[in-house]
């Protein structure tokens, strides 16, 4: 467990300096499935020297009557207009730099496996909802 946790902790230190995250809905009732999918994505990116996390919003709804957020604040959710019967999941992918990022990439694209992925992952998402990505370079404070 030891050399599980340094490993890990080792990944994450040299894939720190840029972030792909990606937000994408799903049908609520798709959720196995798609853990299940993103077992195996994470797999694969470990493999290729990423280390990637993949959340899910804990509700879809915007805030409660009970919750009020600060003036200036908004819920993802709400921006991103996620309805009652869906599901908002959030994958973060850590690579040593951009051009890591790159080959990675290049990678994937002439992967079967990831190809596999990608078709089952596009049967399970909300149809007619892009995913919404962007890469982000780490600040050095």
């Amino acid at each position: 467990m030891e050399n599980k946790i340094e490993s890990r902790i080792g990944i994450e230190e040299e894939t720190g300096s840029y972030l792909q995250l990606s937000f994408s809905r799903a049908p609520k009732k798709n959720q196995e499935a798609l853990a299940q999918l993103g077992k195996r994505w994470v797999q694969w990116l470990n493999k290729h020297g990423v280390s990637s996390k993949i959340y899910y919003l804990n509700s879809s709804s915007t805030t409660t009557s009970e919750e009020v957020l600060p003036e200036g604040v908004e819920s993802i959710a709400k921006i991103l207009s996620v309805s009652d019967d869906e599901m908002l999941g959030v994958s973060l992918q850590f690579y040593r730099d951009q051009a890591h990022a790159n080959q990675v990439y290049s990678k994937m694209m002439q992967d079967e496996t990831c190809g596999a992925i990608g078709k089952e992952f596009d049967g399970l998402v909300t149809q007619g909802k892009g995913m919404i990505t962007d890469g982000f370079s780490r600040l050095r404070v």
